[in-house]
């Protein structure tokens, strides 16, 4: 436990430097100096003009250092509630059957609701998000059960899970831009803490640590929420209202200027006159009550505001409210949260840093509740109750974590930017197709599960991790996608014919929308079947494989099955003819010739006399398989023949 510490309270408006001590378990304040910014160097707790807050700063360091007597290398501070996002996430796990949801499970999912909360956030494209937030905490809004809300998942069955969360994310610019401070001016940062947080430290002693509690630091231009309960603050929040808000309203009822508009503000605590001078330069004399009842508007919707942020991060009204920071001191607002938030005002309370238990040798001037936090940073380090930076190795990258709690796998993890969910084993795509009407599904292979090595050690999500501890992961590997043909689909609905007294079995007919498929063609995922079990004559023998006979003719394909002669029960049919399962088919096939093949055009011949008899004379010339034939001969065609045929340009020959 340190004897004694240096902090810096940088605020929006104010400075404060703060020299504390820890003895015999209480804090003492040594010095406490603070300095007001010149200029608009800071806006809603962030720094944006850092070589102005450097410069007060130093100016506060050198001062300091007169008062100890000692040169200040180390200091205390703490990021600014109001630069925290709160933001909400959700996300779902399916089993495929009704299965029980283990407690990895669930902290899986937990944390893919915090990623997918995280990934709502205002992002740099360049950096991943990982880079970009810390996570400082979370808490479960809802968890469902098959769409149903439930208590917790763990160990529940069913097949869907879901979980809400809200989740609040501290931006790393905000760190950056304290160290960057800090850093100009010659000093190294020891303990960073939240401000809420610091605040809760402090103010909350152990006998209070179970209670549902609320602090609300009602600043300049926010009012920033912390919600504590079990121990440990569970979700943080702002709203961007607060005291410059009344400010303003006087500002611009009375037409004063703004810091005017302060004063006169300050003074409402005591009722009566109050002297200004408004922005035409007229003296005014102005009435408490008056501009009470006309800040009546303005303060029920700066406590409206909060109320509602309370109850959405706390899901229903807390036990009690503490308040701090200047705002809080405003006339009015008190009573006005009390009633909104549905409290009676007993419930409500100012928390002045002098009723503070602990808190020793505090100059009466510094009383007010807007010096807590500067309190709270000290006695937050003081005590080691800081949420520093540990280091981890994932995979031998270093991944920089906040410190704020018991860290766990998981946790590093998802500051790493890893996804949980790739550890699962997951399964191949599966095939979904209907059938004739009716659903079916071809899964796909299981997965190899991943796996998490906590220093070479199998580890669970839930297994703690400490500085410079080394993770490794190892990705699940997916399952194959299910495939497959329309001759598998079907193989045990083949179609039986009987051809020439053999059993033939067949394939039905295959067909998505207006396509017909091959049996080797791999059925798609989504596809709408439908089976057709009636072939014709001529399908049937061509997958029996008695019509793979051609020639070809003048270039052309020519099948020779078009020559055979089939009977169903005795009658002759077509190819074209439809036959059914079961039917008795008989066939046979002729002898194909030379002049049953060429076209009758081709035949055409005229009949002249010679020396008193008749002989035939045509034009045609006929080529097989490059020899000359004549068109007339009996010549018997084979399966592979080569007919090429010729009429225009010849000249008449006889017909022997």
């Amino acid at each position: 436990m340190s004897e004694s510490i240096f902090v810096l309270d940088i605020g929006t408006r104010t400075v404060v430097a703060l020299w504390a001590s820890f003895r015999e378990g209480a804090m003492y304040v040594e010095h406490i100096l603070t300095k007001e910014h010149q200029t608009r160097a800071m806006f809603d707790g962030q720094i944006h003009h850092v070589e102005e807050v450097v410069n007060i700063v130093e100016k506060l360091v050198r001062q300091m250092e007169q008062l100890v007597g000692r040169e200040i290398k180390q200091v205390a501070v703490a990021a600014a509630g109001r630069t925290l996002e709160t933001v909400k996430g959700s996300t779902e796990m399916v089993h495929p059957i009704s299965s029980v949801f283990t407690k990895e499970e669930v902290l899986a999912l937990e944390l893919e609701a915090v990623e997918e909360a995280q990934a709502s956030l205002p992002t740099n494209a360049d950096l991943p998000l990982s880079l970009q937030y810390y996570c400082v905490g979370y808490s479960i809004v809802q968890e469902y059960l098959d769409d149903v809300p439930i208590g917790s998942l763990v160990g529940q069955k069913g097949e869907k899970a879901r979980i809400e969360i809200i989740a609040t994310f501290l931006p790393r610019m905000v760190v950056d831009s304290l160290q960057n401070v800090v850093e100009k001016a010659g000093l190294e940062i020891v303990s960073l803490t939240l401000e809420p947080i610091a605040v809760a430290n402090l103010v909350l002693n152990p006998a209070m640590h179970r209670l549902n509690l609320v602090l609300v630091d009602i600043g300049a231009g926010t009012s920033d929420i912390a919600v504590c309960g079990e121990n440990f603050i569970s979700a943080f929040g702002m709203v961007p209202l607060a005291g410059d808000e009344i400010s303003e309203a006087i500002s611009g009822s009375f037409l004063l200027d703004f810091h005017r508009a302060e004063d006169v503000k300050k003074q409402l605590l005591w009722p009566s006159e109050i002297k200004t001078v408004d922005i035409l330069g007229q003296e005014r004399i102005l009435y408490a009550d008056e501009i009470k009842n006309g800040l009546r508007p303005v303060l029920e919707k700066v406590a409206g505001a909060i109320a509602e942020k309370i109850l959405e991060l706390n899901g229903k009204s807390p036990q009690a409210l503490l308040l701090v920071g200047g705002g809080s001191l405003t006339t009015g607002l008190q009573s006005q949260i009390a009633a909104a938030i549905s409290l009676s005002e007993e419930r409500v309370a100012v928390q002045q840093a002098a009723k503070v238990q602990g808190i020793n040798n505090l100059p009466e001037e510094f009383n007010g509740p807007h010096f807590i936090t500067a309190m709270a940073i000290a006695y937050t380090a003081l005590t080691n109750s800081t949420m520093s930076f540990i280091t981890v190795y994932i995979n031998d990258t270093p991944v920089r974590m906040l410190n704020l709690a018991q860290n766990n796998v998981a946790g590093a993890l998802l500051a790493g930017g890893y996804n949980l969910r790739e550890l699962y084993a997951r399964p191949g795509m599966a095939i979904t197709y209907e059938l004739n009407g009716e659903l079916f599904t071809v899964p796909g292979g299981e997965g190899e599960p991943g796996q998490v090595l906590l220093n070479g050690e199998a580890a669970d999500f839930g297994d703690p991790v400490f500085h410079e501890a080394r993770l490794t992961f190892i990705p699940g590997k997916k399952g194959v996608d299910a495939q497959i043909t329309c001759a598998e689909l079907l193989k045990e609905q083949l179609i039986t014919y009987w051809l020439n007294g053999e059993e033939i079995k067949l394939l039905p007919r295959i067909k998505v929308g207006e396509q017909y498929l091959a049996a080797d063609d791999f059925v798609r995922d989504g596809s709408k079947i439908e089976i057709e079990h009636s072939y014709q004559v001529g399908e049937v023998l061509q997958q029996a494989g008695l019509l793979n006979k051609f020639i070809k003719l003048n270039g052309q394909q020519m099948n020779l099955g078009e020559f055979i002669e089939v009977r169903k029960n005795g009658e002759i049919i077509t190819l074209y003819e439809m036959v059914n399962p079961g039917d008795a088919l008989e066939f046979s096939q002729a002898p194909v010739y030379l002049s049953t093949v060429l076209p009758k055009e081709a035949m055409v011949y005229i009949e002249v006399m010679v020396n008193g008899q008749p002989v035939k004379l045509n034009c045609l010339q006929v080529w097989l398989n490059n020899t000359k034939v004549n068109s007339w001969d009996k010549i018997k065609l084979k399966h592979g023949d080569v007919l090429e045929y010729q009429t225009e340009g010849s000249t008449y020959q006889p017909i022997l």
